[in-house]
C-alpha cells in the first residue's frame, strides 16, 4: 500500500527484479489440427514454452508424481506459457514435441542410451543427437477434419462409416490404467478393443457406447487393419529412428526412441 509520498518510492534495481526464464516456440506436429474448436491450440501451429528451471527439476524427482504416472503432465503444464492448456488434453505427438524441446533446451542435444540387441541381447551404448528428431510430415489434403477434431473413415468390408479421433494424453492414461487394473485382477487383456473404444466416436452416425463396443468386438479383421493404417497415416508425431550395428553379433538394430524418466537425467 502506498503512503502517497512519491519521493519515498524506490525503483527496483535490475538485480531486484523478478527473473523470468527464456521462452521458446515449439512447432506442433499437429499444426493445431484434431483439436476441438474450443481448445486453446485449435489451428495453432506452435506453442510457447519456458525453458526448464530448478522448479521443473523438482517435478522430475517428485516421488508422488512418479508413482501416479503424472510427472510429464506436471512438467508440461509447468513450462507451457498458456496456463489454460491442460497437458492431458494434448495430442500425444504434441506432448512429445514439447518434451523434446524441454530436454534439448535444458540438458543439450546429446543423449546416451543403452539398447539391447534384438538378436543376441547384448547391451550397446549409443550416443544420439536429439536434433535429428523431426515432426512427421503428413498430407491432410485428402481428409476433412471436423470442428470436433475428428475424421470420418469408410471401412472396406463392413462398409461402415467410422468417426475417428486422435488420442490425447488423457486417453493414453485411461488405456494404461485399464490395462494395469486387468493385470492386477488377472483379467484377460483387451488391448486392441480398448484402444478402439477410445478412438471411435461413432459408427454409422450412432454414438451409443454399447453399440460402438458391440461393433468393435465384431469388426472384421480386414476393417481393423484398415483402421490402424488410416490412424497411423494421419496421427501427428515426432519421428526419431535410431539404427546401430551390434558390437557383438554385428546385427543391425533399429527402432524409435521412447521418452522415459531417464530422458531428462543425462549423466553429469
Amino acid at each position: 500500500m502506498s503512503n502517497g509520498n512519491a519521493e519515498n518510492f524506490v525503483f527496483p534495481t535490475k538485480t531486484q527484479q523478478q527473473y523470468t526464464p527464456p521462452v521458446d516456440l515449439v512447432k506442433l506436429p499437429s499444426g493445431g489440427k484434431f483439436y476441438p474448436s474450443d481448445h486453446p491450440l485449435y489451428n495453432k501451429k506452435t506453442a510457447e514454452v519456458y525453458y526448464m528451471t530448478t522448479k521443473e527439476e523438482d517435478i522430475l524427482v517428485n516421488t508422488a508424481y512418479s508413482k501416479a504416472g503424472i510427472v510429464f503432465d506436471k512438467l508440461i503444464e509447468s513450462i507451457l506459457v498458456d496456463k489454460t492448456i491442460k497437458s492431458s488434453s494434448l495430442l500425444s505427438g504434441d506432448r512429445d514435441a514439447i518434451l523434446y524441446n524441454a530436454r534439448i533446451n535444458g540438458y543439450g542435444t546429446d543423449y546416451t542410451v543403452t539398447m539391447s540387441c534384438e538378436l543376441c541381447f547384448v547391451l550397446n551404448e549409443l550416443e544420439l543427437d536429439l536434433t535429428k528428431a523431426k515432426n512427421k510430415k503428413v498430407d491432410y489434403s485428402d481428409v476433412d477434419i471436423t470442428p470436433a477434431g475428428t475424421i470420418f473413415v469408410d471401412l472396406p468390408v463392413s462398409k461402415m462409416k467410422i468417426e475417428l479421433k486422435m488420442l490425447t494424453g488423457i486417453d493414453e492414461k485411461e488405456l494404461f490404467d485399464k490395462a494395469a487394473s486387468k493385470e492386477k485382477h488377472n483379467l484377460p487383456e483387451q488391448t486392441i478393443t480398448e484402444r478402439y473404444s477410445q478412438m471411435i466416436k461413432s459408427v454409422a452416425g450412432n454414438d451409443d457406447l454399447i453399440f460402438i463396443r458391440n461393433f468393435i468386438s465384431n469388426m472384421p479383421i480386414a476393417d481393423s487393419r484398415a483402421l490402424r493404417k488410416i490412424y497411423a497415416k494421419y496421427i501427428p508425431g515426432v519421428d526419431f529412428m535410431y539404427k546401430y550395428e551390434c558390437s557383438r553379433c554385428e546385427h543391425t538394430n533399429e527402432g524409435g526412441l521412447p521418452i522415459t524418466g531417464n530422458f531428462f537425467w543425462p549423466d553429469d
